[in-house]
């Protein structure tokens, strides 16, 4: 169902339902996505889309630190209202409501400047890569990559031995001490980092391994059908006005 014909439906049963004032949105230290400056105020790219949302639905919100298990429970509890970047399963769906996409994260290949024209299109192409430089590529076991990554990583041996299963914080001086040839990551921390130091080594590289869509969950328990259409109404006006792709361009410019 369209989120329009949702947002029709919803209408049709919200005589019996009250608004609310304040809306809970679960933040947490992970940034580019959430922290805190120097003030102490929550910053980042589904910070600012969460709050534009909200603010435009005509609510008060408030943030709280929240680790991403536990607010999955207190969602489902009616504890806390929103939260942002989060991928559609059934069981979520069972408590949460969905808006968006809110934007779409992706992985891209990091690499050294000088490695930035590296011929690479295709899962084929690391391994001719690998081969030709004499290096390997960086992975995380925790991170969900495409199902035919997974599928090449766990049967193909000639694939296999091109990866280096990795710790997030070694990704970066492992390239950058060329003991790496790049690795996959989201390309926030990269383009952020190269806005602060135009000198700095790391670039993204074209090839995207994975794009896939994430949304906003509206708890369920916590949100009644009257302020949940207002955060519906809210977001198709912030689609069509451009706030959302103008936040969204803002967080992946460099200079």
């Amino acid at each position: 169902m369209t989120s329009i014909a949702f947002l029709l439906c919803l209408t049709l049963t919200a005589s019996w339902s009250y608004g609310k004032e304040r809306l809970i949105i679960r933040v947490g230290e992970s940034f580019p996505n959430y922290y805190q400056d120097e003030n102490g105020d929550w910053q980042g790219v589904d910070v600012e889309l969460a709050r534009a949302l909200v603010l435009r639905a005509g609510f008060d919100y408030e943030f709280r630190s929240i680790p991403w298990s536990r607010a999955l429970v207190m969602a489902k509890e009616g504890q806390i209202d929103i939260l942002a970047n989060a991928n559609i399963t059934a069981e979520r769906s069972e408590y949460m409501y969905w808006i968006g996409p809110e934007r779409y994260t992706q992985l891209n290949l990091v690499v050294r400047k000088e490695l930035l024209d590296m011929p690479i299109n295709s899962l084929d192409d690391l391994v001719t890569q690998c081969k030709k430089n004499r290096g390997l590529f960086g992975y995380q076991r925790n991170v969900k990559y495409t199902p035919e990554f997974h599928r090449r990583l766990e049967t193909d041996p000639e694939f296999a031995a091109c990866l280096e299963s990795v710790v997030q914080p070694l990704n970066d001086d492992k390239v950058l001490h060329q003991r790496l040839l790049g690795y996959f990551d989201e390309p926030f921390d990269i383009v952020l980092e190269r806005k602060r130091d135009p000198q700095y080594a790391l670039v993204v590289h074209p090839f995207v391994l994975l794009k896939e869509p994430v949304f906003i969950g509206v708890s369920k328990k916590g949100v009644n059908v009257d302020s949940l259409i207002k955060l519906f109404e809210a977001y198709e006006s912030l689609l069509l006005d451009g706030t959302l792709e103008k936040i969204r361009s803002q967080w992946m410019q460099e200079g």
